[in-house]
């Protein structure tokens, strides 16, 4: 089971990696950081943590986590690159219209697309996020003494009721290997958007990962194998 302190914590220095990451991008942007160094210390867990290091002060306070931190928070920070976005060294220019309601050319106009850019999951990325929810509940059955055949697991795994859950466990669950420096790749972004995300296809409003969030994920995701295994 989840704990809920180190839960809470890995949660904290996710939220912290993903503002430095937007900052060096900006940094970037203004010429302030070259595109080579900040690519190369923010795609490597060694040398984003000797960056850090050497760089503790000037990082903005809500990217800057504490010295004992340092460690798990560079290895989180390293694998945004992998899993999530590319950092582009000539952007160029994108079209751009306010609330993207009207494209033509009275409506519309160029702005410099940003330095990082969201990656595009593949068909390849979907299938391992399946199979990290699937992990993740044959973890809470084995935490349980639950034996569930492969054919249970993958009806809990396709349960459209579950579909936040599931995410939610198994993104929790990557949090902690990424802390490691350990990248899943594009299949943490798949894990973002299926709790993160409206059915729709665009984000919720205001939403913010908790650590109760992922315990009431993970407490409804036992009951349901419970049951399932009577």
């Amino acid at each position: 089971m989840f704990d809920k302190d180190e839960l809470s914590r890995a949660i904290d220095l996710q939220k912290r990696s993903y503002e430095l990451l937007q900052w060096v991008a900006s940094a970037v942007k203004r010429g302030f950081i070259s595109f080579k160094a900040a690519h190369t210390y923010s795609s490597a867990s060694s040398a984003a943590s000797d960056w850090v290091q050497r760089h503790y002060q000037n990082i903005p306070e809500n990217a800057r986590p504490s010295v004992s931190d340092l460690k798990d928070f560079s290895g989180l920070f390293s694998t945004y690159l992998e899993n999530s976005f590319e950092l582009v060294s000539s952007p160029g220019k994108q079209l751009y219209s306010p609330d993207a309601h009207c494209f033509c050319p009275m409506c519309s106009w160029l702005v410099d697309a940003p330095n990082l850019k969201t990656k595009s999951p593949t068909p390849k990325d979907k299938k391992r996020a399946q199979k990290m929810v699937s992990d993740v509940i044959k973890r809470i059955a084995a935490e349980n003494q639950v034996r569930l055949p492969e054919e249970k697991v993958e009806v809990i795994a396709n349960d459209p009721s579950l579909r936040d859950e599931l995410a939610l466990c198994a993104y929790g669950s990557d949090l902690f290997q990424r802390m490691n420096g350990i990248a899943v790749g594009t299949a943490a972004l798949v894990l973002w958007r299926s709790f993160a995300w409206l059915s729709s296809g665009s984000p919720k409003k205001k939403f913010e990962l908790t650590a109760e969030l992922i315990l009431e994920a993970e407490e409804t995701i036992r009951q349901r194998v419970l049951s399932i295994a009577n």
